[in-house]
Formats: C-alpha cells, structure tokens, sequence
C-alpha cells in the first residue's frame, strides 16, 4: 500500500530537528530494540495508516517547563530548542501529548492553580502550528512572538486534583529516600547495597526501577551526574529538594511501565520524551526487563547479573546478585511474610526517611 502524507512543516527544517533529537537522545519508544529510526515522522504514520496504532507523547517535567518558558519570553538556550523539537515532532505525527506527571509535579511542589494554569496554556502551546517549533528548535528564529500562540478554546478540562500525592510517586520518593540516606552514611558501598536489599525486602517492596537507580548511583565507579543533586548541601532543605526530584523520575518511568504493559488493551505506543539521559538510560532497562517478563526468567536473571557485574566487578558484582535473588526468593516463598503497607506506614516511613537525611550531611 502506498499513501501520500502531507507534513506541515518544510523538509529543511524537518530534517534538522530530526537531527537534533536523535543527537539528543531524547525519547525511549520500545522501537529501539527493531532498529527503527524514532525520530521520522513516517515511522509514527506508517503505523498509524496501516497498523491503526495511535502513539502517545509522555512528557517529563523539563520538557514541559521549557516549552512554557519559551512562550513566555525566556532567553533561549540549547534545552528550550530541543523541547521545541519534542514538540514539533509530536505534532507533525498527530500523536497525543500526556503532561499529567509533570503536572502533578508541579501541582505538589507549588499548588494546584498553578497546575491547571499551566495545563490551560500547554492546551494553546500544543495547538500552535508545528512550524513555530521547528522553527525555534532550529535556530531559525531566536524567539516566541505572542500573536503565534494559538487562542484555543476547546472542552473544559477534566476536574483533576494535581496537589494530590500519586501512589507511585510515594513508593518512589521512600527508595529515594532511603538511597540517599545509605549514601550519606558511614557504611562501604557493597554494605549500602545490601542494607536496601534488606529494607526493600522487610519494610517496603521490590521497586526494580529504585533498585537500578541505586545500582547505578552507590558503585564506587558510578557515574552519577544529575542524580541526586545537592544532597550534600548545607541547606538540607535544598538536599531534600533534590531526593523529591529523583522520586519524580522514578514515577514518570513507573507511569510509562503502565503505558507499555497496556498497549495490547489501548492499543497505543507511549513514548516517553525527556531531556534527562540518566532517566532514559534506567526506562531502557526496564522496558527491556518487561519485554522478556513472557519469557524465561533466566533472561531477567542475565539481565540483572549483567546489572550488578557490570557495576560491582565479578566478585562483588556476584554477591549483591546472589543477595537480590535470595531475597526475592524469600519473599515469593513465603507470601505470608509479605508485609500489607497502609498508607499511614507509608507516611511514617517518610517521615523517619526524612528527618534522617535533614540531620546528615
């Protein structure tokens, strides 16, 4: 079957926003793995015509708020233009575009007006003609004129709560917690490992995305460049901003496991768009682990042996590997002993979490 596609924006201009988000790396697709190109259009439009998928665009915090800073006259650096890339090629493929974490986000950290102020002014952002985008994300302009934003008025937003605290951003923000408590603390590197082994087996549950982040962020040879950041702050407040913010990271991928567990249901590919390599680097990994989830599970235990090896080296590598698998062993053997968290556990433990990591520095 052949088909004629119009795009609305010019094939210059096209082919270099495409350019510059796959320098950028900035969207994981589950396309990856079939050496599909994520950043053209057709491969979003073949599907569309002929497989009759619909393809969602899940955005991260940092792309939200730098597309919003670019609507409201802030100078423009590097991260604005890729987010205006983001966003013109979201449009160019007709795909949904999914704020709601973001939004939460922003919801918690400040207030719910703020919230449904700035979902109002997404709704204008993202109805705005593609080529303004492409445009900005290739330096063919240097600013956003007011007159450009689009006057929409469509359905009245849903009533949504974005001051509420979402489940997964809970369990999120106790690993966080804890990850930063173990690295601030006295104890080796492996014995840190081992001590959230425990904790996740006995006080709260196996959260793998939280397991990864700690592998990735506790080995002695970590790189660990935007994780965690001013944990060592003397403002301890700045510290604790900054655990928030990873728990953040850790939803918007639990959030996105959701999307790709359901594609058979919604029939719908979810990509998760984000300016932050760390997150995409973790996302990749557990698309990967949920992708053989059908499978053997001696291919989950590869993966998490090429995890922990890879971070710890053979020896040490082997018994943080060893440790996880007892521990996941015990718990799936003995069901009984799986304890039933209530949402006042959960609150107790961030408490405790938190008033540990305000007295360290």
């Amino acid at each position: 079957m052949q088909a004629l596609i119009w795009l609305p924006v010019d094939h210059t201009a096209l082919e270099a926003l495409q350019a510059l988000l796959r320098e950028r790396d900035v969207f994981t697709t589950g396309y990856e793995h079939l050496g599909v190109d994520a950043y053209v259009p057709a491969t979003y439009l073949h599907d569309q015509l002929l497989e009759e998928t619909s393809f969602c665009f899940r955005y991260d915090r940092n792309v939200l708020s730098r597309l919003v800073e670019v609507v409201q006259g802030k100078p423009l650096r590097e991260e604005h233009r890729v987010a205006c890339g983001i966003q013109a090629l979201a449009q160019i493929t007709e795909a949904v575009v999914e704020p709601n974490i973001a939004l939460y986000e922003l919801g918690t950290g400040c207030s719910h007006d703020d919230a449904e102020e700035q979902l109002a002014l997404f709704r204008r952002i993202d109805h705005t003609h593609p080529q303004h985008w492409a445009d900005l994300a290739t330096g063919l302009v240097d600013g956003f004129d007011d007159d450009q934003l689009a006057d929409w008025q469509g359905q009245s937003i849903k009533e949504t709560n974005y001051a509420k605290t979402l489940n997964h951003w809970r369990a999120s923000y106790a690993a966080c917690l804890k990850i930063a408590s173990l690295e601030l603390s006295a104890m080796g590197a492996e014995a840190k490992m081992l001590e959230l082994i425990r904790w996740m087996e006995e006080d709260l549950c196996f959260l793998v995305p939280g397991m990864i982040l700690a592998n990735r962020y506790l080995a002695p040879n970590a790189k660990r460049n935007g994780l965690f950041k001013q944990l060592r702050s003397a403002d301890r407040n700045k510290a604790l901003q900054g655990v928030r913010n990873q728990a953040w990271d850790l939803t918007l991928i639990y959030a996105w496991m959701d999307d790709f567990r359901n594609i058979d249901a919604t029939g719908r590919i979810v990509i998760l768009a984000s300016l932050d390599r760390g997150l995409h680097a973790i996302a990749r990994w557990v698309l990967m682990a949920i992708e053989t989830e059908d499978h053997a599970a001696s291919a989950q235990q590869q993966k998490m042996e090429e995890e922990f090896l890879g971070s710890w080296g053979e020896k040490r590598g082997r018994r943080l590997l060893e440790s996880w698998q007892a521990a996941q062993l015990r718990r799936s053997s003995h069901p009984e002993r799986k304890r039933v968290l209530t949402l006042e556990d959960m609150r107790e433990a961030e408490r405790a979490l938190e008033e540990e990591l305000l007295r360290s520095s």
